[in-house]
């Protein structure tokens, strides 16, 4: 059941997105180097609030008001909705990908990226870029009342649009390059699906999501290859059913979860979708690990899964990617380092392995 995806390498390595590094090319540099043949662009989180998530999200959604002091987005009271929203869709009605584009204090790891694989400084033929999913914009982002706009269908419609439309440009932006466009929608919020904190059916996150996924693979002018991002446990059911190429999950700190929904993720790998293990904690947990005691981890994890799937191993590796457990943004700079020289050595294990079955 081996499968190749546009020219991505099983048991490649990437990175989910932020980092604690401030100095966009010499992180490119850093992740060209170390993880070659999947390379990502960084998020610079600690060089502000126009570096996180939502906030990178948020240029070209209708009717947003970034507060960079308050470290906010939300509805601006100021603006007629009705107008805004005319507007935006008059935008989305027209095609043109530019009014969704970064602008370059946005996402300064993003253009740096793209630098140096136009200057040559990349083989792989794919890169993977990232945004907020639109469960966890829509959760996040409030209107003028403090209420998360997650709970007015008609503005997290919007969200969602505009969303795809960012996938999309970045998408077109690799294309460019001649590279195959992988895009995560990250979705934390995910993690309280179930829960008062995430009180919404499962049948409207499927909509939003199955939306959002459709309409950015609409927008593209050719294929890309769309992953989504938990860093928790879930119903993953939700995503495992969903439209979606990659599965993005903690197996440090969730691989048990994921295993009890063995159907659902039978037929995900049987459609040719592939799992991106998240294999290194990015909290103290990883002070305590090694190379050594992670790949002895994988081993077991890949061997576990291929007896509840009544698999071989090497029908699990060959539709496998490594990454961090979640971003680094928030360890230290040595901890991060060392986050990306493990993510690589496994990486040459985990194909060794594959090689070798």
């Amino acid at each position: 059941m081996e499968v190749v995806m546009f020219g991505l390498t099983p048991l490649a390595a990437t990175g989910i997105g932020s980092v604690p590094f401030t100095e966009a090319r010499q992180t490119v540099a850093l992740i060209l180097e170390t993880l070659p043949q999947l390379p990502y662009w960084p998020q610079l989180v600690q060089l502000g609030f126009l570096e996180d998530m939502t906030a990178q999200s948020a240029r070209g959604l209708p009717a947003l008001k970034l507060d960079t002091e308050a470290r906010t987005v939300q509805i601006d009271p100021a603006l007629p909705r009705d107008e805004a929203l005319a507007q935006f869709y008059e935008v989305i009605l027209a095609g043109d990908l530019g009014p969704f584009a970064f602008a370059e204090e946005d996402a300064l790891g993003f253009f740096a990226l793209l630098d140096a694989v136009a200057a040559g400084g990349c083989s792989a033929p794919v890169l993977k870029g990232q945004l907020s999913g639109p469960v966890t914009f829509a959760g996040v982002v409030k209107d003028a009342d403090g209420k998360p706009i997650l709970y007015d269908r008609e503005l997290t419609q919007a969200a969602a649009s505009g969303l795809a439309r960012k996938a999309a440009w970045q998408a077109e932006k690799f294309r460019q390059l001649g590279k195959h466009p992988i895009v995560f929608l990250d979705e934390p919020f995910l993690t309280g699906f179930g829960s008062a904190y995430l009180p919404i059916s499962r049948e409207e996150v499927t909509e939003i999501l199955s939306q959002t996924l459709e309409e950015v693979r609409a927008a593209c002018t050719g294929p890309i290859t769309l992953g989504t991002h938990c860093c928790g446990n879930t119903d993953w059911s939700l995503l495992l059913n969903a439209p979606l190429d990659i599965i993005s999950f903690d197996s440090h700190g969730y691989f048990e979860s994921l295993r009890l929904y063995g159907p659902a993720l039978s037929a995900f790998l049987a459609r040719g979708g592939w799992l991106a293990w998240g294999l290194i904690p990015t909290n103290e947990d990883f002070q305590h690990e090694t190379v050594d005691t992670l790949w002895q981890t994988f081993q077991e994890q890949v061997t576990h899964m291929a007896a509840d799937l009544r698999l071989a191993p090497k029908a699990i590796l060959s539709q496998a990617i490594l990454t961090p457990a979640c971003g680094t943004g928030y360890m230290s700079r040595e901890a991060a380092r060392r986050v990306l020289t493990t993510l690589a050595e496994l990486s040459v294990r985990g194909q060794e392995w594959l090689a070798a079955l």
